[in-house]
C-alpha cells in the first residue's frame, strides 16, 4: 500500500540521455485520454528507436466523435537530449515529477475512416492540420508494476517480459483544446500515462497479447490492471491495483483475460474482478469505440487492422466504465494474435 502520489525517484520520470548496454534498448511513453462530452480519444506515443537509441519516433491516433473516422500519424526525429521526450510534431513535458505533465502536437495527420481502419492497413490520403495542447494534472499515485508483480506470488515478473522490464502507469485529469483544420474544440478528459524501460522487439514471437485497463471515477477511487500473456496462453505478469480515499492497494486480477477475438467497433460488454485487502471489486466495462493498429513483425506498428496470419493487432478501446453504481470513462487497450 502506497501513501504518496510518488513513490519512486523523481528521476525516473525524465528521458535517458544515453542506452542502457543492452541489445534493442528502449525507452517509451503513453499517454491517453478520452473526453465523453466532446465524444473524443487520444493514444499518443513517443519512444526510441531500437536500432538507434538517438532516434524518436510519435505516434499519435485520434478516436474522432461517432461515426467521423480517426486521425493518425507517425514521424521520426533525431531529438536533442533537452527536448526529449519528443519527436518531429508531439512532445510531452515533465513540468513537475508525477504531478504535472504538458502535452503539444503542430503538425499534421491523415484522416481515415472507422470502415478502412478495420478491414486493414490504413493508406495515406486526406491530410488535415492538427494542433492540441493538454495540461496534465496527476491526480492518483504512481502504480510501478514490478512493485505489484513482487508484492505476492503467481503474479508474474516485468523480468520475464519482451517489450520492457522496467514500466510505471499512473491515473490524470487533462484539460486543454485541440485544434482539427482550423475547428477548435475544448477538451477537458481522463486518462492513463505510463513509462517503460527496456529491451523492446527483440522476442516479438514470444508475446501473445495483454489487457491495461484503467479508470479514475468522479469520487476520486480508481483501478487499473495489466495482464500479459504468451502466444500459448500462459500468462507472463498479472497485476492490478485500486486507488480507495488516495490510497493505492496492490490487487489480483481473479477474472480471466478479455481477448480480442474479431475486429469490431464497440457493443462489447464484460466484468472484471479485482481482489485487494480490502477485498473483492466487481467492475463492469462496455467498450464505446475502439482505434486498430497492426504489430509489424520487427517493432512497430502500422495502423489499421491487418488480422490473420497470426499477426498480433492492437485495440486501444475507450471505455464506460460502472463501479458499484458509479459511473466513469477510460482505457480499455487489449492486444491479441489473430489466426
Amino acid at each position: 500500500m502506497n501513501n504518496n502520489f510518488a513513490t519512486l525517484d523523481s528521476s525516473r520520470e525524465f528521458a535517458l540521455h544515453e542506452s542502457a548496454p543492452q541489445y534493442r534498448y528502449a525507452e517509451n511513453y503513453m499517454l491517453s485520454a478520452y473526453d465523453a462530452a466532446a465524444d473524443i480519444g487520444l493514444w499518443l506515443h513517443l519512444g526510441t528507436c531500437p536500432d538507434d537509441f538517438g532516434l524518436w519516433e510519435d505516434q499519435v491516433l485520434i478516436s474522432l466523435p461517432g461515426d467521423d473516422g480517426l486521425l493518425w500519424m507517425s514521424s521520426y526525429h533525431r531529438t536533442p537530449p533537452e527536448l526529449r521526450p519528443a519527436s518531429g510534431s508531439l512532445r510531452f513535458e515533465c513540468l513537475e515529477p508525477f504531478k504535472r505533465w504538458r502535452v503539444t502536437f503542430d503538425g499534421v495527420a491523415v484522416h481515415s475512416s472507422n470502415q478502412e481502419m478495420m478491414s486493414g492497413r490504413v493508406r495515406d490520403g486526406v491530410k488535415r492540420r492538427l494542433k492540441f495542447q493538454f495540461d496534465i494534472a496527476c491526480v492518483a499515485p504512481v502504480w510501478d508494476t514490478h512493485e505489484t508483480a513482487m508484492a505476492a506470488h503467481g503474479r508474474g515478473s516485468m523480468r520475464d517480459q519482451s517489450w520492457a522490464s522496467q514500466h510505471y502507469q499512473q491515473l490524470f485529469s487533462c484539460h486543454g483544446d485541440i485544434t482539427v483544420a482550423g475547428v477548435r474544440t475544448e477538451f477537458d478528459g481522463r486518462g492513463v500515462r505510463d513509462h517503460s524501460r527496456g529491451q523492446r522487439g527483440h522476442a516479438m514471437d514470444q508475446y501473445g497479447g495483454h489487457n491495461l485497463f484503467t479508470a479514475l471515477f468522479p469520487s476520486g477511487r480508481a483501478f487499473g490492471l495489466m495482464a500479459m500473456w504468451a502466444p500459448n496462453g500462459a500468462v507472463s505478469l498479472s497485476v492490478g491495483y485500486i486507488v480507495e480515499q488516495g490510497r493505492l492497494y496492490h490487487a489480483d486480477i481473479i477474472s480471466p483475460p478479455i481477448k480480442i477475438t474479431e475486429v469490431r467497433q464497440g457493443d462489447e460488454h464484460f466484468e472484471i474482478c479485482l481482489r485487494s485487502e480490502l477485498g473483492e471489486h466487481v467492475i463492469g466495462g462496455g467498450i464505446i469505440r475502439s482505434i486498430f493498429a497492426t504489430a509489424l513483425e520487427d517493432w512497430g506498428m502500422a495502423f489499421g487492422a491487418d488480422a490473420g496470419n497470426q499477426r498480433l493487432i492492437l485495440a486501444p478501446s475507450f471505455a464506460r466504465w460502472t463501479w458499484n453504481g458509479e459511473v466513469s470513462y477510460g482505457l480499455a487497450e487489449r492486444s491479441n494474435r489473430f489466426a
